[in-house]
């Protein structure tokens, strides 16, 4: 599985210097949707490419503001008209202009054809129910050099897909900083310096989790950082979650957090820097580096196999209890971690420091 994805992820590179290359200069566009090969215009965004696989349609140098439709910028196959090549390159977006319940900057929607969407900079505000970027029942996608940053929801989401990469990018949400949901052939990180970051994946500062995944399989997850004010690192949930790869990475948890007397983060027994539940089987984890808050119950642990039936109210120091998350299921090997205190394996994982 790892040569599988690994090798896919070269593949997605091949062509994207040439775009990611050039400089950002930026124009102010309103909202886009494309749902046929005739929507790729100039005035839709388009600056060059005749569409098919050596010469991609880009859609780049565009600054969206205007969110009102749920979107900034949609590419929607549904029905099966979209066949030319795209990429997308340089948005930058701090809209003003949004539903109630959030919208979605990038959105892409059945496209199979390979895309690369790269350096996306966007802040939403921590508006209700927004994403950065969501890519739904796609494949051959590569998220490269993305900077998202407060968003309401999740960072970047994927939604049954496959074959999609996330590789240099800064995902921050008041959700997840990475969600996989009902996806498989997923590639995240690269080799960088964990210890400044530099080069890394870094999906920090969320009140959900830094990576979620969920119903997802074949998933390799290298050299990335996870750390979540909140609730958790990272979360492997559900009996279609497997055959999962962390390999060298950190993953913190710090939370919950008291602000303004109100406690934030999800209200959940699997506070941890990684946590594999209901079912979720067949899980490497080696070379990480894991943290929580505390050391037990109220404290919460490193690392958790099934939740502990309890949670902490941060601002009454009151404690929660209820019935515990499932386990996981069957072969979590997380051999050679350094991290201290760890609730429901058996046997315990020997720590590497």
């Amino acid at each position: 599985m790892v040569a599988l994805v690994a090798t896919w992820a070269v593949a997605l590179s091949v062509g994207v210097g040439s775009v990611a290359a050039a400089s950002c200069s930026l124009v102010h566009h309103g909202p886009i949707l494309i749902q046929r090969d005739s929507d790729f215009t100039g005035a839709n965004g388009v600056i060059s490419g005749s569409g098919t696989a050596t010469d991609p349609y880009i859609f780049a140098n565009l600054q969206l503001k205007d969110l009102s439709p749920g979107y900034g910028l949609k590419v929607d196959n549904s029905k099966a008209k979209i066949t030319k090549f795209f990429n997308i390159d340089c948005v930058q977006s701090n809209w003003t202009n949004a539903p109630p319940k959030g919208a979605t900057l990038i959105w892409i929607v059945k496209v199979v054809t390979a895309t690369t969407i790269s350096r996306v900079s966007a802040n939403s505000g921590e508006a209700g129910g927004s994403v950065g970027i969501r890519i739904d029942g796609s494949s051959s996608i590569l998220l490269t050099d993305e900077s998202i940053n407060k968003f309401g929801s999740d960072g970047v989401r994927v939604t049954d897909s496959d074959h999609v990469t996330v590789l240099q990018s800064k995902l921050k949400a008041m959700g997840n900083g990475l969600a996989l949901i009902d996806s498989h052939d997923i590639l995240v990180g690269q080799s960088c310096t964990l210890v400044n970051g530099n080069g890394c994946n870094e999906f920090t500062y969320d009140d959900g989790r830094g990576i979620l995944v969920e119903n997802s399989y074949n998933v390799l997850v290298v050299y990335t950082i996870t750390n979540a004010d909140d609730t958790g690192g990272v979360l492997l949930d559900g009996t279609g979650t497997y055959n999962v790869t962390l390999l060298n990475g950190k993953a913190t948890a710090d939370g919950p957090i008291c602000e303004g007397g109100v406690p934030t983060g999800a209200v959940v027994d699997t506070i941890s820097g990684i946590s594999v539940t209901n079912g979720a089987h067949d899980i490497a984890v080696h070379g990480y580096t894991i943290n929580a808050n505390g050391n037990g119950f109220g404290g919460y642990f490193d690392i958790m196999n099934g939740g502990n039936g309890g949670w902490l109210n941060p601002c009454t120091l009151e404690s929660t209890t209820f019935r515990a998350t499932p386990s996981g299921g069957a072969n979590l090997d997380f051999s050679g971690n350094c991290y201290h205190f760890e609730f429901g394996f058996d046997p315990a994982p020997t720590p590497a420091c």
